[in-house]
């Protein structure tokens, strides 16, 4: 494992749809997932793996008592569009959405809802709801793919699935324009301009809270959920019982 930086982009394969597809590539670099600090909706995107000719090397690396040192996981999954999330942070759960081409291990825990729930699902998993239903599942820092896996989405809720899409879009978007600006992310182009930068930052901040705010409104509207349920779980993530 490296940070991308040390390999440099031209000796990194981005964007392979499949197993097949990375290895026509003939490249030895690929994108990991890896966890990394409290985010939500993107990031995290700093690191390549070793995973030529489908990980040979790393399939086959003896350590010192003479057995496989690896045995790497969900190897079907590898290169899938969906969401990942760091396993343990004490900062709070944050989703983050998944490019298609990435590898993943533990630490950057991932599901592969289809793909056209992907922005929904990424909603209603950064929600102050869904951060209120998780404590209650499994009241610690570690954030399992089983606990994930509890979050119900509602179905067949056409209007709500479009607002919720849309949110969450837009706040990738943002994500996104920020990566550009930060030197170890993948997506980097230039830093923040001399000029305006604080002030774009800020403005960045402000319309992503407010995004998130109806978020949550809609998932309030759309489940159903009452005042008194409302004001629950406002109550509990003011005394920072959960953490968003």
């Amino acid at each position: 494992m490296r940070f991308w930086w040390e390999v440099g982009k031209p000796r990194i394969a981005f964007g392979c749809k499949n197993h097949v597809e990375a290895q026509a590539t003939q490249k030895k670099w690929f994108p990991y997932m890896k966890g990394g600090a409290y985010r939500k909706w993107y990031g995290n995107q700093e690191y390549v793996v070793n995973w030529y000719k489908d990980g040979v090397e790393i399939k086959n690396l003896v350590g010192e008592n003479g057995r496989v040192a690896s045995r790497p996981q969900n190897t079907d999954f590898y290169f899938r569009e969906g969401v990942t999330w760091t396993d343990l942070s004490s900062a709070g759960f944050g989703a983050r959405y998944l490019p298609q081409g990435f590898i993943f291990d533990v630490k950057g825990s991932s599901g592969f809802p289809p793909e056209d729930l992907i922005p929904e699902v990424l909603a209603v998993l950064n929600s102050k709801w869904s951060q209120y239903a998780l404590a209650i599942f499994n009241p610690t820092v570690s954030f399992q793919v089983g606990d994930i896996a509890r979050v119900p989405v509602l179905e067949k809720n056409r209007l709500s699935s479009q607002i919720l899409s849309g949110l969450a879009h837009r706040a990738i978007i943002i994500r996104q324009q920020e990566s550009t600006e930060n030197e170890t992310a993948f997506d980097f182009i230039a830093p923040p301009p001399w000029v305006n930068g604080p002030e774009l930052a800020i403005q960045r901040r402000i319309e992503l809270a407010e995004l998130e705010q109806r978020v949550d409104e809609e998932i309030y509207r759309s489940y159903g959920l009452s005042g008194d349920d409302q004001q629950t779980i406002e109550e509990e993530l003011l005394k920072g019982n959960i953490i968003v």
